[in-house]
């Protein structure tokens, strides 16, 4: 009996000491984990981690920036899927930004009042978010509502509407809501960057040359603006230089040659640090001049006295009209005449190819094909201290005509012959990285580069420090079309088919790639992967799973305690 009682004491002592260390031990782990943060994702492709420069980016936030969500409610499946994988990036990013990242979740349509909803709604249109129409469907009925799958990112007085939602042509609903989550990330850093830079980046629109003018590029210039870029023209023909606050230069569709004077202001602007984007057309190729002549159009190569910069710095624009019989816009023709007014049929235009890309490079990663619009090739250059990036080009079916060439509405008479369409992927963009060297190295006579040396803003330099630009064989991919009452319809729209096409978020991409050194647009790599379930199994298996999860853990707990008590009965047993 004293044997008994005794260790009876000794494991009621053991059982108040271990329980004491175990409270001692969990109290050093919360002390430390406080003082080393760390997170683990185990899922294969990181879904839930964040890149190095968002990290940094929250992290040093000065103020609190606050995120309001509108999507919520009764949603899809899909939805909620993006829904909680905004959630889970929102809260990774109040992981590392602590108090000064802010959200909620609002759900515009769960207000009872009519014209208070009618208010909200035409409010969120205002400030910049798209509603789609979500319709959920059940057994027993089909529902639609509207949506906002979007959000508002505030800081400092300023907001900044964020699309969670990609809208893409040729996918499925699931890839396209896969796809938004992939690019959660960038949305949201993207936004608070912007709102939070101490200064917003300048891009000049270059002028003097018979650039495109304020309202073909207007969709553009105020995209720009609403994403807190500085947007201003710079007439090389009556400026000194380009200024060296200008972040990126845009040289959208020349028609006229630069001189001497004009091409030196922009070598020694890119010699300086500078980024351009180039959109310059090879020939002299255009609808207007072809629906005016029965025989077509005797298209020429466009002079421009460019091509040796572009040489030097690593590209050649070919004097050739690129055409593909395989992915292209359609054009309306005349093709008869019912009592007054005339019949019209849709041709594909094999002069306006769509323009793809199979690498992964962030500027292009997840984008819609890009309308072009009678583009010319681009060939690179060896040169050893620049890198080449192909963004753009043509499909495995087309081909290159070299000016002079006639273009003309008779090739649409009969099907095209595959055969002559044998010149694959023909590049219309190129991302050109590195040390660029002057075209005017060794050019300049003494006397001219000592009174440069005189002047820090006119100084000569012969090669730059490390660079970026990005040509583009083809001016009117930034242009916007005008309506008939001189407004303008939204980059990448084109009125004959009413399909918006990926021009406007390949300008931006480009613009973002070229002014941000932060690597924030990276963040556009990340890869989710698609996970579905097979519907059909789901649906013969339905009741297997359901009993499998919800009563086999019951039948565990239960099975569990039987053999504890079990034990403890044969273990303390007199």
């Amino acid at each position: 009996m004293v044997n008994k009682q005794k260790n009876m004491l000794t494991n009621r002592r053991d059982a108040i000491v271990g329980l004491i260390l175990m409270l001692v031990i969990l109290l050093l782990a919360n002390v430390v984990s406080r003082l080393f943060y760390f997170r683990w994702d185990l899922t294969s492709e990181k879904r839930y981690s964040i890149s190095k420069p968002t990290k940094e980016l929250v992290k040093n936030l000065k103020d609190v920036v606050t995120v309001k969500v509108y999507l919520d409610g009764d949603l899809n499946a899909g939805f909620t899927r993006l829904k909680e994988g905004t959630r889970n990036m929102l809260n990774e990013l109040r992981a590392y930004g602590g108090k000064n990242i802010e959200y909620e979740f609002i759900n515009p349509m769960a207000i009872q009042n009519l014209e208070e909803r009618k208010a909200v709604m035409s409010d969120l249109i205002q400030r910049g978010l798209a509603p789609t129409n979500l319709t959920t469907k059940s057994h027993s009925e089909s529902k639609q509502q509207i949506i906002f799958p979007g959000a508002i990112v505030a800081f400092g007085g300023r907001e900044m509407p964020v699309q969670l939602l990609e809208n893409q042509i040729g996918y499925g609903p699931q890839e396209i809501l896969n796809n938004s989550q992939i690019l959660l990330e960038f949305k949201l850093a993207n936004a608070i960057r912007k709102l939070t830079q101490y200064r917003p980046p300048q891009i000049a629109f270059l002028k003097g040359h018979g650039e495109l003018t304020s309202m073909e590029t207007a969709d553009m210039r105020q995209t720009l603006t609403g994403l807190q870029y500085e947007v201003k023209d710079v007439d090389l023909t009556r400026s000194f230089n380009i200024p060296e606050r200008v972040d990126a230069a845009i040289i959208a569709k020349p028609l006229t040659p630069f001189d001497e004077k004009d091409k030196y202001k922009i070598d020694q602007y890119i010699m300086h640090g500078g980024k351009v984007l180039w959109l310059v057309d090879g020939t002299n190729a255009a609808m207007d001049s072809l629906r005016v002549s029965r025989t077509g159009q005797f298209v020429m190569g466009r002079e421009l006295n460019i091509e040796d910069m572009l040489f030097k710095y690593g590209v050649r624009i070919n004097s050739d009209v690129v055409s593909d019989i395989n992915l292209c816009n359609p054009i309306p023709l005349i093709v008869g005449q019912m009592g007054n007014a005339p019949q019209t049929e849709m041709f594909p235009w094999y002069y306006f190819p769509l323009l793809v890309s199979e690498n992964n490079h962030a500027i292009i990663k997840n984008l819609d094909p890009v309308a072009s619009f009678f583009p010319s090739s681009i060939d690179t250059v060896k040169n050893p201290g620049v890198r080449k990036t192909i963004l753009l080009h043509t499909t495995d079916n087309s081909k290159a005509q070299m000016a002079p060439t006639r273009v003309h509405f008779g090739i649409l008479q009969g099907k095209p012959n595959p055969a002559y369409y044998n010149q694959p992927k023909l590049a219309v963009a190129v991302l050109l990285e590195g040390e660029f060297e002057s075209v005017f190295k060794n050019r300049l006579s003494p006397e001219f580069l000592a009174m440069s040396d005189t002047v820090k803003a006119l100084k000569f330099v012969d090669k730059s420090a490390a660079g970026k630009m990005i040509v583009i064989s083809n001016g009117d991919i930034i242009r916007n079309d005008l309506r008939s009452d001189s407004t303008v319809y939204q980059l990448g729209f084109y009125k004959y088919t009413n399909k918006q096409f990926a021009n406007k978020d390949f300008i931006l991409n480009c613009l973002e790639y070229l002014v941000d050194n932060s690597g924030i647009l990276e963040t556009r790599n990340k890869e989710v992967k698609l996970r579905l379930l097979n519907s059909v199994k789901v649906e013969d298996e339905k009741l297997k799973w359901q009993l499998i999860n919800i009563v086999a853990p019951i039948v565990v707990i239960v099975l569990f305690g039987f053999a504890f008590n079990f034990y403890r009965r044969k273990k303390y047993a007199a």
